[in-house]
C-alpha cells in the first residue's frame, strides 16, 4: 500500500524496501531515500525543521538528509492516519567519523549563524520550565500510585524510588538557576541546532544520515550532556576514555565557556533517563512493558555509580571553570 501511496504522492515508483536503522528505505538511481514517521511533530515545527535542513545543506554540512516535497509541494504524506516524510540521503553516506567531538563542534558552529527566528523548535532558555512541568506531572502521578493497591513490580520500584529522583531533579533545577545567575554566556553560548538525544549512533555509523526530524534549537550543552549520559548507560567501561576525550575534542575545536561546562552538569544531574523510562512504560503496549521494568531495575541498581559519574564530571568541572558551586547530592538515599 505504501508503494502505491508514494507513487501517487511523489511520482516515484518503488520496487522494494529495505531497513536503514529503524526506518523503511528505498533506492532510486543510486540515491537512498528513507521514510520517517513524523506524527509527533506539528506541521509548523516540521516546516522549521525543513528550513533548518535547507540552511545546513547550503552551508555544505555533510550527510544532512533533505526533505522531498510531494507533487503538491507538501512536506509530508499520510497513510493509515500516520504522517510520514520522505528524506533524500546525502550522496556521500559511507564511512564514519573517528572524531565525533570535533565534528559536532563544527556542526554546532555552522548552525549557530542561522539567521532566522525559530519558535516551534526553540528549547534554549526553556529547560527550567520544561523540567519543572515534567517533575510536577510525574509527582502528581506518583501521589496517585502511592494510594493504589496492589502494585505491579514496576510500580513498586517507581513508588519507592521516586523521592530520590525528585531530590536529584530539584538539585538539577537549582543548579541550572545558579548557573544562569553566576555565569555570563559568551558568543558560543548562543542557540544552535541540537538533537533530541545525541549519542554515538545518532549519526548512523553504517549509513551516515543527519536527520533533521531529530533536531531542536537549543544550547550546544544539550548534545554534549546527552552523549555522555548515553555513553554512561550503554558503554560504561569506555566512558572514562571515550566520554572525556569527546569533550576534549569538542572543547579544542570550539572552546566551551564556564557557562557551557556548568549547563552540561545541570543536564546530567537532571535524571531524564529515569523520567523517560517511567513515562515510556505507561505509554507502551503490554508486551513491551517487561523491557522497561528491566531498564528501571538497571537504573536503580546503578544509582550509586551514577552519582560517582556525576562526581567525576564535577571534579573536572572545577578544574575547567576554576570555581564551582556543587549541589549536594551525597544526602540522597541510594536504591540498590
Amino acid at each position: 500500500m505504501v508503494k502505491k501511496t508514494i507513487y501517487d504522492e511523489y511520482g516515484i515508483k518503488v520496487t522494494e524496501f529495505e531497513k536503514v536503522g529503524r526506518y523503511d528505505s528505498f533506492r532510486l538511481h543510486q540515491t537512498q531515500f528513507v521514510i520517517v514517521p513524523v506524527s509527533h511533530i506539528e506541521e509548523e515545527e516540521l516546516f522549521e525543521l525543513y528550513q533548518l535542513s535547507q540552511f545546513m545543506i547550503e552551508k555544505r554540512e555533510p550527510y544532512v538528509a533533505s526533505f522531498v516535497l510531494t507533487k503538491k509541494n507538501h512536506l509530508f504524506f499520510e497513510e493509515n492516519q500516520v504522517r510520514y516524510v520522505v528524506m533524500r540521503c546525502s550522496a556521500y553516506t559511507e564511512g564514519r567519523s573517528t572524531q565525533p567531538g570535533r565534528d559536532l563542534a563544527r556542526f554546532h558552529a555552522k548552525a549557530r549563524v542561522y539567521p532566522y527566528q525559530v519558535t516551534k523548535t526553540q528549547r534554549i532558555g526553556q529547560w527550567k520550565v520544561l523540567w519543572e512541568k515534567r517533575l510536577d506531572q510525574l509527582e502528581m502521578f506518583w501521589r496517585g500510585k502511592v494510594q493504589t493497591q496492589p502494585l505491579t513490580q514496576f510500580e513498586k520500584m517507581f513508588v519507592e524510588s521516586f523521592p530520590y529522583y525528585l531530590g536529584l531533579a530539584e538539585n538539577a533545577i537549582q543548579y541550572l538557576v545558579d548557573t544562569e545567575l553566576d555565569e555570563e554566556p559568551l558568543p558560543n553560548d548562543s542557540g544552535t541546532i541540537c538533537h533530541q538525544r545525541f549519542h554515538s549512533t545518532t549519526w548512523n555509523p553504517a549509513l551516515m544520515i543527519k536527520s533533521p526530524v531529530d533536531w531542536v534549537f537549543d544550547h550546544a550543552s544539550r548534545d554534549l550532556a546527552e552523549y555522555m549520559r548515553h555513553l554512561y548507560f550503554e558503554k560504561q567501561e569506555q566512558l572514562k576514555l571515550e566520554g572525556f576525550r569527546f569533550l576534549e575534542e569538542y572543547d579544542r575545536t570550539s572552546p566551551l565557556s564556564p557557562f557551557s561546562w556548568r549547563l552540561i552538569y545541570s543536564r546530567l544531574l537532571f535524571p531524564i533517563h529515569y523520567f523517560e523510562c517511567v513515562e515510556e512504560y505507561y505509554l507502551s503496549p503490554e508486551d513491551v512493558k517487561p523491557l522497561f521494568e528491566e531498564e528501571l531495575n538497571r537504573i536503580l541498581n546503578d544509582s550509586a555509580q551514577y552519582e560517582a559519574f556525576l562526581r567525576g564530571y564535577a571534579s573536572m568541572l572545577s578544574m575547567k571553570t576554576k570555581r564551582i558551586m556543587l549541589p549536594n547530592i551525597d544526602w540522597l538515599t541510594t536504591y540498590s
